[in-house]
């Protein structure tokens, strides 16, 4: 009789085993509202400009990617870079995750791409020393979107990530 009721558990733990869904893998999806004011300058309301527009980054734990889709729009010059920074609101901060960016567009465009956590610019003297550490930024707040332009090299638009629940 035990070694029907152990095979009989030994069945059910396999059945369960067999069963089981497989863990999903980690994402976070983060946005941003991009805008001049949000710029991190001498002047204390950011970049005099009429583009705006948003950033929406997916982080894939299992894929160890970021995902990025950014629409644009009104932007009076050619776009020179897009990335995210590290660094706290109206702070400047060193590029981390470069974006592709499609040359020269102005106006009102959109552009997307993944990126692989092993294509991140470490910076170590900011503390950015790894890939984990620019994770924990982006998903601690700690991070921005920002688009820069030929009038605003240092950057038309910008916004914080903030983490969608």
């Amino acid at each position: 009789m035990t070694s029907r009721l152990f095979q009989g558990l030994a069945a059910a733990a396999a059945l369960v085993v067999l069963t089981a869904a497989p863990a999903a893998a980690q994402s976070f999806t983060l946005t941003a509202n991009l805008s001049g004011a949000g710029e991190a300058t001498s002047i204390a309301n950011g970049v005099n400009t009429g583009a705006f527009g948003d950033c929406k980054v997916v982080v894939d734990m299992g894929a160890q990617t970021v995902s990025y889709a950014v629409n644009v729009f009104n932007l009076p010059s050619g776009v020179t870079a897009s990335h995210i920074h590290v660094g706290a609101e109206k702070t400047a901060g060193p590029v981390v995750v470069p974006f592709v960016v499609p040359t020269s567009a102005s106006n009102d465009f959109g552009f997307s791409g993944t990126i692989a956590f092993t294509a991140f610019q470490l910076r170590p003297d900011q503390g950015i020393r790894s890939p984990d550490d620019m994770v924990q930024a982006i998903l601690g707040g700690n991070s921005y979107c920002n688009v820069h332009s030929a009038v605003n090299p240092g950057g038309e638009i910008r916004g914080q990530l903030v983490l969608q629940k």
